[in-house]
């Protein structure tokens, strides 16, 4: 049986477009893990944790960082408010026995990255980049207050 030249030319456009969608659909994927957040902070030593059992804006921030690095960027949008909160509470309640002027300083950092991507990134942000290099920052000021803590206690 032929096939006559209409039913082909509409054949080739139907596997054409299935053919782009079908591309399009791998190279989205691709993108999306391209825009993984990069975060590691270091982990305490057991006794500072000890020591700061009682910060609670510290616990708090940490679990939002954590709760971040397991989502896309753009998501970390809804955790502004949450992390400025705990941020305030982390600089008001620092412990006594670790009140040194690197700590105080590396808990400015933290504070400084936090306020900076409140200012700058608005809430219908679209370009995930942005987004993600704001959370990469705080993280990163977030693994150099962990590392003083570890240093200097």
């Amino acid at each position: 049986m032929l096939i006559p030249n209409a039913m082909k030319y509409y054949l080739l456009q139907i596997l054409l477009c299935v053919v782009l969608c079908v591309s399009c659909k791998k190279g989205a994927s691709s993108t999306t893990q391209d825009f993984a957040i990069k975060a590691h902070v270091e982990e305490l030593e057991p006794n500072v944790k000890e020591m700061i059992k009682d910060w609670d804006g510290y616990w708090a921030l940490k679990r939002n960082i954590a709760m971040i690095e397991n989502t896309n960027a753009l998501n970390a949008i809804d955790f502004m408010d949450k992390m400025a909160n705990n941020c305030n509470a982390m600089i008001l309640q620092i412990p006594d026995a670790i009140e040194t002027p690197e700590i105080k300083n590396r808990v400015e950092k933290v504070d400084t990255r936090i306020n900076q991507f409140y200012t700058e990134v608005n809430r219908n942000e679209m370009r995930e980049r942005i987004v993600q290099n704001h959370i990469e920052t705080i993280v990163q000021a977030f693994d150099t207050l962990n590392k003083e803590l570890n240093r200097t206690l």
